[in-house]
């Protein structure tokens, strides 16, 4: 399903970064996608094309970093090969100022609500320190085996409950592979594969036996990759320490 873009953007500026997500256009995106997200199988998830605009989001594209243009990290293991990331390690210092301020625009009110009235999880937190988020590059020949998330971020004593992704790879060919493949619970099939499309948004449910990956090398011409956007979404469980909430109090007015 193809929906309009989700950002306003300035008259005559593409990359000011003069664009900000439509709290209105979210809720009303939201809405239609709500009962998909939860029925969808393996486990709940939703795809949506065309989510900030084929204008804004190819602007993006062209300033995604190469595999020279940042300082990245480079994963070469069993697990996953020829990826690159880790690049909030330095608080993203170098990247172009649009992609800096989509991460923002993912720790945004507008869009934590677009994720709660999307996927009904209420009190969601986002991570401004994107840790094992951020800006992801795979390279020819990369790949992700199939994994279920981390569960946890150790550092606010937090628990993980939403996966957001967001492609960034105009022309991309089906025979180059990539498509993010979502499992069922005893990995005896893949049920649902997703294509990394430009201005393509997924939103995924995490759980233990939530397996997803991209498992396939990539077959991509040298001198492209399969860029993606990845942000991660949080609740915070209840203490039997915490104190009972209550409203401002009021110092004693003095006569």
């Amino acid at each position: 399903m193809r929906t309009p873009g989700v950002a306003t953007l300035e008259e005559g500026s593409l990359l000011g970064p003069s664009f900000f997500l439509s709290r209105t256009a979210l809720r009303a995106l939201a809405l239609a996608h709500r009962d998909s997200y939860g029925v969808a199988q393996p486990y709940p998830h939703v795809v949506i094309d065309g989510f900030l605009g084929e204008r804004l989001a190819s602007g993006l594209a062209e300033v995604f970093p190469g595999a020279t243009g940042a300082d990245w990290k480079r994963r070469d293991h069993q697990e996953q090969a020829a990826r690159l990331g880790q690049l909030q390690r330095k608080a993203f210092e170098g990247v172009h100022g649009a992609l800096r301020h989509l991460l923002s625009e993912f720790s945004s009110m507008s869009f934590l609500d677009f994720l709660e009235t999307l996927t009904g999880v209420q009190g969601l937190i986002a991570d401004p320190h994107f840790r094992g988020a951020g800006l992801h590059l795979t390279l020819r020949g990369g790949h992700l085996a199939l994994h279920a998330d981390f569960n946890r971020d150790r550092f606010r004593a937090l628990s993980r409950r939403l996966t957001v992704l967001y492609y960034l790879n105009p022309g991309w060919e089906p025979a180059w592979g990539g498509d993010l493949e979502l499992w069922n619970a005893d990995l005896t099939r893949c049920e649902t594969r997703i294509a990394p499309l430009l201005d393509r948004l997924v939103v995924m449910a995490h759980g233990d036996t939530y397996w997803h990956g991209h498992p396939a090398p990539l077959e991509c011409p040298e001198g492209r990759g399969r860029a993606a956007v990845a942000a991660y979404f949080y609740t915070a469980e209840a203490s039997p320490d915490a104190p009972e909430a209550h409203s401002a109090i009021w110092a004693p007015t003095r006569s």
